[in-house]
């Protein structure tokens, strides 16, 4: 027994050892790590703290970080900014595994107690000179009387003193099921929190920081859920202040003119959507997003899609606190937003297959023709340009065409991208021979 004794006794000293090894190791690497972004921040702010934190759950850090940016009159508090691994060892491999380029399993940073002053250069009034809004900026402001957008002022008037808050994002690479798990998580006392849980499936376990970053992201899963913490209420007095009407008169002028502002820049929403947004504006608590796609699929395939079939192909739910809305209807005109936010893309060329020289030589010239769609089927590997409904036209190869279903490839930057439409939601086709 005493041997036994003895033999323990070394194991716990050596533990003990190796563990304060690590620790100073870390403690010494992350204070390398800290003096070396606050030299790099130099041309743009003023970066300082009071000490580093080590924790042996799998965490390290700063502490009491000041940062006084040169751009803005302002300063922001930061309580602690953490590095976090699922446990010390882990946390002890991440610097050799990014320097062979590999990708830790899991990471997240997250941000305790950030504090900014209201009346500071970031939050406060906005800056004289003329800047381009568009017409989604500033929406929550509408039917405040006077107020055209929410500022460090204007929430100094509704009782609010500092903006404070928490922030954690990170990341979990699941191999088993090949999926990148990314997660936010944020809490603004007085305001609101925030978490988001996104799942993106991959063909294959990425072995490398190159093939993350190479990999197309399809959406597999994705659960939003925003909490209010009294920002409804506040807003709501104060603005039904403002304009001189009632709590709910001013609510229900709110989200007329919200409705109206997206319908006239290309997005109407349905009465299910309204009244969900009115409700939570209303009662606060909870609003909750789920996406549960059938298949993956690709988030900027989305664009080209009827709303109502983005809608099915995202398998979306919507719940207000805990009561599910049945009515997800919404209709969007695709350039009209695109006008709207400044960003409406330029006609692509249209680009026919060469021909091969005995192809040049049996044919004179190839045109687009207007061709019914229920024709569409005899013209499966043809070049064709579809008009929906929408008013977005797809020019590209026709696919395979069954159930009602019309497939068709287009070229996108980068390569191809294969898009089903329905064949009621196409207005007119040509096919080119």
């Amino acid at each position: 027994m005493r041997k036994l004794m003895n033999i323990l006794l070394v194991i716990f000293v050596a533990a003990l050892l190796i563990a304060g090894g690590v620790g100073g190791y870390l403690w010494y690497s992350t204070k390398q790590q800290a003096d070396q972004i606050v030299m790099m921040a130099k041309p743009f702010a003023e970066i300082s703290y009071g000490g580093i934190e080590l924790s042996p759950t799998g965490s390290t850090g700063a502490k009491k970080v000041r940062v006084v940016p040169y751009f803005v009159n302002d300063v922001i508090t930061i309580g602690a900014i953490r590095l976090n691994a699922p446990n010390i060892l882990a946390l002890l491999d991440i610097r050799r595994q990014l320097s062979q380029g590999k990708i830790p399993p899991a990471l997240s940073l997250s941000f305790h107690d950030v504090e900014l002053a209201l009346h500071g250069g970031i939050l406060g009034p906005p800056p004289s000179r003329v800047q381009h809004v568009s017409p989604f900026d500033n929406l929550d402001a509408l039917g405040c009387g006077p107020i055209i957008r929410f500022s460090g002022a204007e929430w100094q008037e509704m009782g609010l003193e500092r903006f404070v808050g928490n922030l954690e994002i990170g990341y979990r690479l699941d191999t088993t099921r090949n999926v990148l798990e990314l997660r936010i998580d944020s809490h603004t006392r007085d305001w609101a929190a925030l978490n988001l849980d996104v799942g993106l499936a991959m063909t294959a376990s990425p072995q490398s920081v190159m093939d993350l970053a190479s990999f197309t992201p399809r959406l597999a899963q994705l659960n939003f859920v925003l909490r209010d913490d009294g920002f409804n209420a506040l807003r709501n007095n104060y603005c039904a202040a403002k304009a001189g009407k009632t709590i709910p008169d001013y609510i229900a002028e709110h989200v007329r003119l919200v409705a109206e502002r997206l319908r006239v820049n290309g997005i109407n929403l349905g009465p299910g959507l309204l009244e969900a947004y009115r409700r939570y504006l209303t009662e606060g608590g909870q609003l909750t997003v789920v996406a549960t796609p059938p298949a993956p699929i690709d988030p900027t395939e989305l664009q080209f899609y009827a709303a109502e079939d983005v809608v099915k192909l995202l398998g979306l739910t919507l719940q207000v606190n805990q009561t599910a809305v049945t009515d997800l209807s919404v209709n969007w005109d695709a350039a009209k937003v695109a006008r709207a936010l400044g960003s409406e893309p330029k006609p692509e060329p249209e680009v026919a297959d060469t021909p091969t020289i005995s192809q040049q030589s049996a044919i004179v010239r190839q045109a687009y023709h207007p061709t019914p769609v229920g024709e569409l089927g005899r013209h499966v590997g043809r070049n064709a340009r579809l008009q929906t409904t929408t008013g977005a036209q797809y020019l590209g190869r026709l696919d395979t065409i069954a159930e009602d279903i019309i497939k068709i490839t287009i070229r996108r930057s980068g390569g191809t991208v294969t898009l089903s439409l329905r064949a009621g939601d196409i207005t007119s086709a040509e096919v080119v021979y």
